[in-house]
């Protein structure tokens, strides 16, 4: 089978897409599948691969030497289709333009069956205030929140903070309402604290609101499976950051600067099965398929939603990874279940052996 790996993207997470969507093509099976990587520039063009990648074969995004560009999304996806005969697509984005439903989007109007949940559920997950709403009348367990009316270009750091003291207190966390990676999220203690989350964040995000800073260990809790289906939770990873005091942008994606730990520290059976039933909670609330990502704050009295992130981090210090591996399910595999997943979904049959990656577009076409 042709598959694609869409990578990069327009947001602020293009270099953590790249770095996922590298790990992705290194693992992906080349008895099983053809694929054909494709480079979203910063720009908006898409740059899809002339021919399938080598599994020894460096990908060299945007290069016009190997890829066919720049194109308009839609012109890409039909190239795609028509040359490449792709069957299934990957997208490996993070944040807006990539994992809030817009590419989702536009491969459901194309008919290509793809990995991840669908445009609706993929723009609710990413949407922190919509998330919110869509927990909350789950009734699952969300921090309290300031949720301010005035939209962020035009709010007043002095007020807005005074407000937000009386509703949930100091220090808190302020966020952007469409952002993932910890991009848009800042500890925030003072006015002078807001006024710069303000500065920093005016023309990036509409709308903000803040949340209560939670005391407790932060874990996260992967689920796989598609909505309606039965779900596979795997074991939730404590994160204990070593540089900051909570889990920074730097602490996320700089190696050795948190201990992730699977399952949590001194974790036991029962304890571990509470965090993956309220993650299966969350995917089933939200309608998400094939993964998605619960993070949670485990509090005294038990423990808090942060966010779902319908497409985790596929790099080499991602969680998602690290937990599908304890539970079994090595980085090929994980990739060939959530394919498997995309497939199932879609209603089109499972993939048979591919023909050898060195094959030319009209000989994938032809073995199709």
């Amino acid at each position: 089978m042709d598959v694609c790996v869409l990578a990069g993207g327009r947001s602020p997470e293009h270099d953590i897409s790249l770095s996922s969507a590298r790990q992705v093509l290194k693992h992906l099976d080349r008895a099983t599948y053809r694929v054909w990587p494709v480079f979203l520039a910063r720009d908006g063009a898409w740059w899809p691969a002339k021919a399938p990648l080598a599994a020894d074969e460096a990908w060299r995004p945007g290069d016009p030497s190997t890829s066919h560009g720049p194109l308009r999304p839609g012109a890409a996806l039909a190239w795609l289709l028509d040359h490449a005969h792709i069957g299934c697509a990957l997208p490996i984005l993070h944040g807006p333009f990539g994992e809030d439903g817009t590419v989702q989007g536009l491969l459901e109007l194309h008919d290509v069956p793809f990995v991840g949940s669908g445009c609706a559920a993929s723009a609710v997950a990413m949407d922190k205030l919509r998330t919110r709403q869509t927990l909350a009348d789950a009734g699952i367990p969300i921090a309290r929140a300031y949720v301010p009316r005035t939209p962020l270009a035009k709010a007043d750091a002095e007020l807005e903070f005074a407000r937000m003291q009386q509703a949930i207190g100091a220090p808190a966390f302020v966020k952007g309402d469409l952002s993932g990676s910890t991009v848009g999220v800042q500890r925030i203690e003072s006015a002078a604290d807001l006024a710069a989350f303000f500065a920093a964040f005016r023309g990036t995000f509409r709308r903000w609101f803040a949340e209560e800073a939670l005391v407790g260990e932060e874990i996260t809790v992967p689920v796989l499976g598609n909505t309606g289906d039965e779900l596979r939770p795997l074991l939730p990873v404590g994160i204990y950051p070593r540089t900051a005091t909570w889990f920074t942008h730097e602490a996320k994606y700089k190696p050795g600067a948190t201990e992730e730990t699977v399952p949590p520290r001194g974790w036991g059976e029962p304890r571990i099965r509470h965090v993956q039933e309220l993650a299966m909670r969350c995917h089933e609330a939200l309608v998400c398929d094939g993964m998605s990502r619960t993070d949670m704050i485990v509090t005294k009295d038990g423990p808090y939603v942060l966010e779902t992130n319908t497409i985790p981090g596929m790099t080499t210090t991602s969680l998602l990874p690290q937990s599908a591996a304890k539970c079994g399910l090595p980085f090929p595999k994980l990739l060939d279940t959530l394919i498997r997943y995309a497939l199932t979904r879609a209603g089109v049959a499972l993939p048979r052996p591919a023909a050898p990656a060195t094959a030319t577009p009209g000989e994938a076409a032809a073995d199709a």
